[in-house]
């Protein structure tokens, strides 16, 4: 496979667009599945679409095909994962990070299966609607938003997790998952040329009753909570629009757990539905 580009300044778009910001979170952004459901059926249709980690998957192959049809693939992809697809255990691999020999607990190969097989499109610029991935340099800890160039490449940096998955480089920058510089790209929709964003938050995991976290949730959780700081900023900084859809809440709190995924899918409709119609309502 030939190398891909080197990460590229995007050029903005026209003024006065409409973005689709999907945030980033592994398993818990099944629930953006129905939220794009429920706009794209209400005729609510983005100029751009950005996303990070996770979210990036969802706005990619959402932007690759953004009608109810694209939106069932998409959802068939979801309703098939398992842990297995994207997370499948190696000893040997698991021995080496311990041992200090890999950068990361598992093989990004089995996720790359998937980001090729779901996207449908090569290359990021092919997209319907124009298509924006975010990264994080490992290096600077800067934001990297990814235009151009190989897909799979820039889905694989954008959800590359740190200590889960290895850093992916592309270009001359080696790049981890873009949650750790914007979770919620809503700087980075303004700075593409958006004036009204539509923010997709991935699910809430519920802590009442939850069972003792595994490392990787714990590790999970902690870089929410650095990041909600950084949200509050962000969006208090973003001179247009920002309309925040309700979050769907699940038990799961792993980033790898799928056993949620029907149910998510099917709240993320129902909330965001309800919240369009209180929308609609509210200016009658």
């Amino acid at each position: 496979m030939p190398a891909p580009a080197a990460p590229v300044a995007a050029e903005p778009a026209r003024s006065g667009t409409v973005a689709f910001v999907l945030q980033g979170g592994g398993s818990l952004c099944a629930s953006q599945v129905g939220a794009l459901r429920a706009l794209t059926q209400a005729g609510i249709r983005p100029d751009l679409v950005v996303g990070s980690s996770a979210g990036a998957l969802n706005g990619v192959a959402f932007a690759a095909d953004p009608s109810v049809e694209g939106i069932d693939r998409l959802e068939a992809l979801w309703l098939s994962l398992k842990r297995r697809h994207v997370a499948p255990i190696s000893p040997r691999t698991l021995i080496r990070a311990l041992l200090g020999r890999g950068e990361a607990a598992v093989s990004s190969a089995a996720l790359r299966q998937v980001l090729r097989s779901g996207i449908g499109v090569g290359r990021i610029e092919e997209t319907v609607v124009p298509a924006h991935a975010v990264a994080t340099d490992f290096e600077t800890g800067a934001a990297v938003v990814l235009s151009h160039g190989d897909a799979v490449s820039a889905l694989l940096a954008s959800a590359a997790f740190p200590g889960l998955y290895p850093p992916v480089r592309v270009g001359g920058c080696r790049l981890i998952d873009g949650g750790v510089s914007a979770d919620m790209p809503v700087l980075q929709a303004e700075a593409l040329g958006a004036s009204t964003i539509y923010v997709l938050p991935a699910a809430v995991t519920e802590e009442a009753g939850r069972r003792p976290p595994a490392a990787l949730d714990v590790a999970f959780r902690a870089v929410c909570q650095i990041l909600d700081e950084r949200e509050r900023r962000d969006f208090a900084a973003v001179r247009g629009s920002v309309l925040r859809l309700p979050a769907a809440r699940t038990p799961v709190g792993s980033l790898v757990d799928f056993r949620d995924t029907p149910r998510l899918v099917r709240a993320g409709h129902r909330l965001t539905e309800d919240w369009l119609a209180r929308q609609t309502a509210a200016t009658v």
